[in-house]
């Protein structure tokens, strides 16, 4: 589409509706033949509004601000009290707060005291363990001086060890001479063949009375002759001890004991077997 000044309306008719536009002019007798005759009605009469309800609103509203401002004078004094209980809380607060500052303030001051305790007894303590290492110092110069002193002693020990073999070794040398005087004395004859010989005659005794019927007698003359070998021999040791070592009497004693003790128990056996023949 072109735009251009041929474009323009300027020339717009009206849209008016006027007494040209009627096809048909109105004249006297037109109007007069379309006018609607009628009756003229009387004006009715109107009644004047009534006030009530107005009063009823307002008697309504009236008890409505009335009902407000109790409830307000209710709210209000329920705020004051829970105004004074909240102040009241608070001093409460106020003063438990207070009680506690105290009681942390003297347990504040408790401690530093405590602390100011402590640190002075570390301090003696630490003055203690000063005069503990000071002492300790002089025992460890002490026991120095004693370990000289123990090494003094070991060296006199190791001497007196020394003395001791030595006393030892000449101690073992008169073993030996004993040893060797012991061997001399078993090889010298000893008088005892007198004593083998009646033991062996003993024994032949015994043995032939195992062979007799009644030999009562002959027991109790072995015991007797026992007995007189038992004394015997208890008293020759010390008569034959001229020049001669004890132990060696003393073992050939145990021997010839022994031996007598041998035929003493084979007599009781010969005198029960005798007693239990019927």
């Amino acid at each position: 589409m072109r735009n251009d000044a041929n474009d323009d309306f300027d020339d717009i008719p009206s849209l008016r509706a006027d007494t040209l536009d009627d096809d048909f002019p109105s004249t006297a007798a037109g109007r007069e033949r379309t006018a609607v005759h009628s009756r003229s009605v009387p004006p009715a009469k109107v009644k004047a509004p009534s006030a009530g309800p107005l009063w009823a609103l307002v008697g309504a509203l009236f008890f409505a601000f009335i009902g407000l401002a109790w409830w307000s004078f209710q709210q209000i004094s329920l705020m004051e009290q829970q105004l004074v209980a909240t102040q009241e809380s608070f001093a409460r607060i106020s003063e438990e707060a207070a009680g506690r500052l105290q009681d942390i303030s003297g347990k504040v001051v408790a401690s530093q005291s405590s602390v100011n305790s402590d640190s002075e007894a570390l301090k003696l303590q630490i003055k203690q363990l000063e005069s503990r290492l000071q002492d300790q110092g002089k025992q460890q110069q002490g026991v120095a001086g004693q370990a000289t002193d123990l090494d003094k002693r070991l060296a006199q020990m190791t001497a007196q060890a020394a003395e001791q073999q030595a006393a030892n070794s000449q101690l073992q040398a008169q073993v030996k001479t004993l040893g060797s005087e012991l061997a001399a004395l078993k090889s010298t004859p000893a008088d005892t063949s007198k004593v083998d010989d009646q033991f062996k005659s003993l024994n032949a005794e015994i043995a032939a009375l195992k062979k007799q019927g009644n030999p009562n007698a002959a027991i109790e003359r072995l015991e007797q002759d026992m007995i007189v070998l038992k004394s015997q021999q208890d008293n020759r040791p010390a008569a034959a001890q001229g020049g001669t070592n004890t132990a060696e009497f003393d073992a050939f004693r145990g021997q010839v004991t022994r031996n007598i003790n041998t035929l003493q128990s084979q007599i009781r056996n010969l005198q029960q077997q005798l007693n239990s023949r019927p």
